[in-house]
């Protein structure tokens, strides 16, 4: 199976901090026409915690108005309250959406038993596809591979896997015992290594800027070192600040966005790394 190229959409501003339509328009087009396979709709990358309820409504809305139903196209709704996970899954399972991202449960940080009794519930109580989001570095706590299995056992709708950290051996395990379970690479920094493991796939933030050089990478040029050794370089730059912070910038030097993030966001700081990021995806 050809390896998938999904893009984590950021979320453009207005100078005003408006959603900006228009750039999120001509930046959809754009990645589409370079062969992206699917967008991340309200991610972490889109700034989403700083989104209103009826702004992601309505950003995944536009969305698939944009795409007509051409790529994937996966809403990120997963909050530390089960009843409102739910809640916002019920609010779009209707659209037509190929599932949901829903990460594990943020700060309150439940046990292992208490992650499968909260995606077992989400899962019982929708008709939407889900993918599970591994990312223990924000959420304080960590998916268990026996804990996954034990939901992709269980709950049938629970069809695939974001997998944000670097237990490889987890995704091994996970593709031998369910070969048919799509698992992502969530990390730009760290594809070889995940496709190595068996991962479909990669959910991308580097995407946004380098997404022909990555679909050229999966599909069948992985022994070019010289390429490899470029976007391991390019994911380690884009993730020198906080997220989306950089790759806010080179897509406002391109002319295609408004260099804006909303508090507690802030734009790149270091003169330095601007121009590192300048010389990097700018001026070649």
């Amino acid at each position: 199976m050809m390896a998938k190229l999904m893009v984590a959409l950021i979320t453009p501003f207005t100078k005003e901090h408006e959603v900006d339509y228009p750039a999120l328009r001509a930046l959809i087009a754009r990645l589409m026409a370079e062969g992206a396979d699917g967008f991340i709709v309200c991610g972490t990358t889109a700034e989403t915690p700083c989104l209103s309820e009826e702004e992601r409504l309505q950003i995944v809305k536009f969305v698939l108005q944009e795409t007509h139903h051409e790529i994937e196209i996966w809403f990120g709704c997963g909050t530390n309250c089960t009843a409102d996970t739910l809640r916002a899954v019920h609010q779009v399972q209707q659209l037509p959406i190929d599932g949901v991202l829903l990460a594990a449960p943020y700060y309150n940080r439940p046990s292992q038993a208490g992650l499968y009794e909260h995606f077992a519930c989400i899962a019982a109580h929708s008709s939407v596809n889900i993918m599970l989001y591994n990312i223990p570095s924000r959420t304080g706590v960590k998916l268990e591979a026996e804990t996954i299995a034990k939901l992709i056992t269980t709950c049938p709708n629970i069809v695939a896997l974001k997998q944000a950290c670097d237990d490889f051996a987890a995704v091994q395990k996970l593709k031998k015992e369910h070969p048919h379970f799509i698992i992502y690479s969530g990390e730009d920094g760290t594809i070889d290594e995940g496709m190595d493991a068996g991962m479909d796939g990669l959910v991308s933030v580097l995407g946004h800027v380098s997404l022909t050089k990555l679909k050229h990478f999966l599909c069948g040029n992985r022994k070019d070192n010289e390429l490899r050794k470029e976007l391991k370089q390019e994911a380690t730059l884009l993730f020198q600040e906080p997220s989306p912070a950089c790759v806010k910038y080179v897509l406002a030097q391109r002319g295609e966005i408004q260099n804006v993030l909303r508090l507690p966001m802030i734009e790149v700081q270091n003169e330095h790394l601007k121009k590192k990021l300048q010389a990097t995806f700018i001026d070649k």
